[in-house]
């Protein structure tokens, strides 16, 4: 639980630090993105205006044998004039960065488009018309240099991105050990005091149940009136002490999410040879009270485990499908492969009453129970499915459960193979 607490704490942290990131990133290359357009057109725009006199280009430019070079705002810009009249050229300035198929392809598309501006990706080319006093002047500017720029932004806040996001896991990971901390000590004292207690409990109750014991081996000297007094303490102080051994189980089943290896004793475990022999326990229990259990259990699955604990755990879901199936009702019991996910998979499936979804949800959460009533019939506490789950948690497993009218109440665990 603890682990999955952390988990979910980093999983939180580093989906928001992302989303920050990526919408810091995102502003930032959009803005870049809208000045460098903005740019391009004031470039051309200068090339446009008549009025204003051309400036040589501060800065170097690739070598071209072909006309005059100028630079408008650090930008070369190919222009060229045309007369209004004979529609001929009648001027131009060229750039060795803007190709002739470039400018031909320019030429075109402005004579096909009624707008003002335009853009060709397949030679990465902007274009914008403008009129002159003998006709209009188209004005050209290559934007390699930028889309090259803009690339080169976005890698660079990729890999800041990703280095940043990998060093704020790591120092996150720390922290969230450190925040996760007084809830490890709180649930740690709560699983001490909750063995401590049990412990202290067991010998008061050994000798309550002694003492009935004596007493209802000796009912002639008790009067009758008083008999049904020692027989409720006796059957009370039984029910007693099937809380006390449920605590001290799962007292010992969550001593694994604290000190990783100290409880289960893994070895080779055939599984499929423990759940057979379960399954053959429990036929008799089924038999009297009506059900009839069918096995479809295959042969040879091996898992790393603790032989005792997992036999635990199929015991508590027989019991549990037996005990809320209908009469008449067969349970089925399941061992399969995942080969996929190299994992065996046991389930077993009752056909009695459905669970809801909000119970499901909270089945195997401590002293939880659907019918108080009912469980109070056929009794438990509510800690068998708890006990099971922290069992096949420790074991590296996962456990489930699905309830349908059609397909009745499943319960599952599957456990890696060995």
């Amino acid at each position: 639980m603890l682990e999955r607490l952390q988990r979910n704490f980093m999983v939180l942290t580093m989906t928001l630090l992302a989303l920050v990131l990526f919408g810091a990133f995102a502003v930032s290359y959009t803005t870049t993105q809208q000045q460098l357009g903005q740019f391009v057109m004031a470039s051309l725009d200068r090339v446009l205006d008549t009025t204003t006199p051309m400036r040589p280009y501060i800065g170097v430019l690739a070598a071209s044998g072909d006309g005059d070079r100028h630079g408008y705002g650090q930008m070369a810009v190919y222009w060229i004039d045309i007369d209004r009249e004979t529609g001929r050229i009648v001027g131009n300035d060229t750039a060795a960065i803007i190709g002739p198929k470039a400018v031909s392809a320019a030429l075109s598309a402005s004579d096909a488009s009624d707008g003002e501006t335009g853009y060709l990706p397949d030679f990465d080319i902007v274009w914008k018309r403008g009129a002159t006093p003998s006709g209009e002047r188209i004005a050209v500017a290559n934007t390699t240099g930028i889309g090259q720029a803009l690339s080169n932004q976005l890698y660079v806040n990729i890999a800041v991105g990703v280095a940043g996001l990998s060093v704020i896991a790591l120092v996150m990971w720390h922290i969230s050990r450190w925040i996760v901390r007084p809830v490890r000590l709180s649930w740690e004292a709560q699983r001490q005091f909750t063995a401590d207690a049990s412990h202290e409990l067991k010998t008061p109750l050994a000798v309550i149940l002694a003492n009935t014991h004596i007493l209802k081996g000796d009912l002639d000297r008790i009067p009758e009136d008083d008999r049904r007094w020692v027989e409720s303490t006796d059957m009370e102080a039984e029910r007693m002490k099937e809380l006390v051994t449920s605590l001290l189980e799962l007292s010992r089943a969550d001593e694994d999410r604290f000190n990783r290896g100290s409880v289960y004793h893994m070895e080779d475990c055939d599984l499929s040879e423990l759940v057979s022999g379960m399954t053959m326990q429990f036929d008799v229990v089924a038999f009297e009270s009506g059900h009839m259990i069918s096995e479809d259990i295959q042969g040879g699955v091996h898992v790393k485990a603790d032989p005792g604990f997992i036999e635990k755990v199929v015991k508590i879901l027989l019991d549990n499908a037996v005990k809320y199936s209908t009469r008449g009702d067969t349970v089925d019991v399941s061992l399969k492969v995942n080969a996929k996910r190299r994992q065996a998979v046991f389930s077993v499936r009752n056909y009695g009453d459905t669970l809801s979804p909000a119970d499901i949800e909270h089945i195997f959460d401590r002293f939880y129970r659907t019918d108080r009533a009912r469980s109070r019939a056929t009794g438990g506490f509510g800690l068998g499915l708890p006990i099971a789950k922290a069992i096949v948690d420790g074991h590296d497993g996962s456990i489930s459960c699905t309830s349908t009218d059609e397909d009745g109440t499943t319960f599952s665990f599957s456990l890696p193979m060995a």
